[in-house]
């Protein structure tokens, strides 16, 4: 999480009335002394326009307390949404990508079993290493952009939003789209040994994406700043809750779920994330930011 300076005042000036009213907003926010001034530091880029402009009304003695409904200017408003949407485009992106291909799957333009697995390539048995191999090799990721109904989507969907933004902030555009193409393969591949060809989702990904996120969360544990703004009991309830589906499945049989891609996919993403080196240079940065505070 990147601050922003937004102000600077001479030691003598009072800016309890401009703190107070951040603190109301419940914008995270410090102020440091330096020589010969103090720094009023907001801690996410997107709150900066606004606080200035807080700032500009208080210096001229227009900032009354905080209304019951405080309006925002639109033009702050819709800065402030670009600001955001940049810090994670790559999530931005691929959330686009899955409803235009499901809406052009609604209306015709898309079939869905031209972006599955080639049928003709599997020998009919399970554990077949070999086939999966000679697709097409965009055919080892495009299942994955593909979902067979809307509640498919919605649930992928959502947990994409929710932990691929939290990576690409705090790991980078490169780490998300990497993990990304590797969880889809490895989900994608054992899925491929179990039921063949048909199979289809992202769910695998979003599995592989909580057991990075809760390894990266023991990873870092020592850390004076958490990375990512997640439980880091959202991983074991998804694991325990998987397995509950898993054996309901094999009572009552039905679900049609994609249960080995969800364990290959959870499976990996935690041992990738305990295995990948840790950011050292990033936890010198927040320890010394800290003893900054």
């Amino acid at each position: 999480m990147d601050s922003i300076l937004v102000f600077q005042a001479s030691p003598d000036i009072n800016l309890t009335p401009i703190t107070d009213r951040l603190w109301q907003a419940k914008i995270p926010h410090r102020v440091v002394l330096n020589d010969g001034s103090q720094d009023l530091w907001v801690a996410r880029i997107e709150d900066a326009e606004q606080v200035k402009i807080w700032v500009q009304q208080w210096q001229a003695g227009e900032l009354s307390a905080k209304p019951e409904k405080e309006e925002t200017p639109w033009q702050v408003n819709a800065q402030q949404k670009a600001i955001i949407f940049s810090r994670f485009p790559i999530t931005v992106l691929m959330m686009a990508t899955l409803w235009l291909i499901f809406l052009a799957q609604q209306v015709g333009m898309v079939s869905h079993l031209d972006w599955l697995m080639d049928p003709a390539l599997w020998s009919g048995e399970k554990l077949d290493l070999d086939s999966f191999w000679q697709n097409d090799i965009v055919r080892w990721w495009s299942p994955a952009l593909i979902h067979l109904s809307l509640m498919h989507i919605v649930m992928n969907s959502f947990w994409w939003w929710v932990l691929a933004k939290e990576i690409e902030i705090s790991d980078g555009h490169f780490a998300l789209v990497l993990l990304t193409l590797v969880l889809a393969l490895i989900a994608g591949y054992a899925q491929y040994l179990a039921v063949g060809p048909y199979f289809a989702g992202l769910s695998g990904v979003t599995y592989g994406l909580m057991g990075w996120v809760w390894g990266r969360q023991y990873r870092y544990r020592g850390s004076p700043m958490p990375r990512y703004q997640l439980p880091s009991w959202l991983f074991p309830f998804m694991m325990v809750a998987m397995v509950i589906m898993i054996m309901f499945d094999g009572v009552f049989g039905g679900l049609n779920i994609g249960h080995e891609s969800h364990v290959a996919g959870a499976v990996f993403g935690a041992l990738i994330a305990i295995v990948w080196p840790i950011n050292s240079s990033a936890l010198q940065a927040t320890s010394a930011q800290d003893n900054e505070e």
